[in-house]
């Protein structure tokens, strides 16, 4: 009997996916190690459709389901690589057997984008299936496991804002004027503008998103917590609408609309946070008309005032 193997992803990260429409993939691949499978999937999101026939057999042994996805660290960049769990429930056949069957999966993608409505992508993931309804966390040496491989091609379709109401715009700038009694603090945020992302990271070297708050505060004498989740209850109550923020103050963000606290950064006004995302201390802007902004002004679920 085989150990049972248990998958844990740590996202470190928001998923970075801007507010200008939704993607929809397509990939073809093939599932290895004995098994010997076709595998077609399309994904819509988070949902996803396959189907993984066997070469020689075909229906009689192949698997059909859908499901949910995780994809930790894709952004609509260049070149961007990524991360990928999910789980698949449908139908397993086996020769003359049919049987409910989950279909657990883990592993990296690499995607290209030449242009802003269109990817081309590659992936590898581990795979196992387990043929259930025991057999979903307790499966047997006759669960299909393995290695596959796809390529593939990504198309954005739709839009959360009206394509003619986006306009690309320059990097964002730090504010001309910095006022308010928080605005050394601010000052000591934007100093280390362009630090590298290091996860758990506190210090000058590299910072994550709790760790730069609380690197600024710290530098004149004010302790905060470590972690976004206990900062979300530092200060006062402040109302996450632009209008009502001051320089200095701690914006909360949800990886999804209205859910939990997953990411912090710090208000420096003119409609501008600076935050340690994936790819370092930046600036980012709180405008809907902006692509980055508005994805970020859909997660903004809160604000903590430090200093009055």
């Amino acid at each position: 009997m085989r150990p049972r193997i248990e998958f844990l992803l740590l996202v470190t990260g928001i998923s970075h996916l801007h507010a200008q429409g939704r993607d929809v993939d397509f990939l073809y691949g093939r599932w290895y190690n004995g098994n010997q499978s076709s595998s077609y999937e399309l994904r819509v999101g988070r949902f996803v459709a396959q189907a993984l026939i066997h070469d020689s057999l075909g229906r009689h042994r192949a698997f059909y389901g859908a499901g949910w996805q995780l994809h930790a660290w894709r952004r609509r960049s260049t070149l961007t690589p990524y991360g990928i769990a999910g789980i698949s429930l449908g139908l397993s056949t086996d020769t003359g057997k049919q049987a409910l069957a989950a279909l657990w999966s883990v592993g990296a993608g690499l995607e290209w984008r030449p242009v802003s409505w269109a990817a081309l992508e590659v992936e590898a993931q581990y795979r196992l299936q387990d043929v259930g309804p025991r057999g979903f966390w307790r499966h047997t040496q006759t669960s299909r496991d393995g290695i596959s491989g796809a390529i593939g091609f990504s198309l954005t379709v739709g839009s959360g804002i009206p394509r003619s109401a986006v306009r690309e715009q320059p990097p964002a700038q730090p504010p001309h004027t910095i006022t308010g009694n928080a605005k050394d603090i601010v000052q000591t945020a934007l100093a280390v503008l362009g630090t590298p992302y290091e996860w758990g990271g506190t210090a000058e070297n590299g910072f994550d998103c709790s760790g730069l708050i609380q690197y600024a505060y710290a530098r004149h004498g004010i302790r905060l917590p470590r972690m976004s989740r206990d900062q979300a209850h530092a200060g006062s109550l402040v109302t996450p609408v632009v209008e009502a923020l001051q320089p200095g103050d701690i914006l909360l963000f949800s990886a999804q609309p209205g859910g939990g606290v997953t990411h912090v950064g710090m208000y420096v006004g003119e409609q501008t946070f600076i935050h340690s995302s994936n790819t370092g201390v930046k600036l980012s802007r709180l405008e809907p008309q902006d692509p980055d902004g508005a994805w970020w002004a859909s997660r903004l679920v809160g604000a903590r005032r430090i200093v009055e």
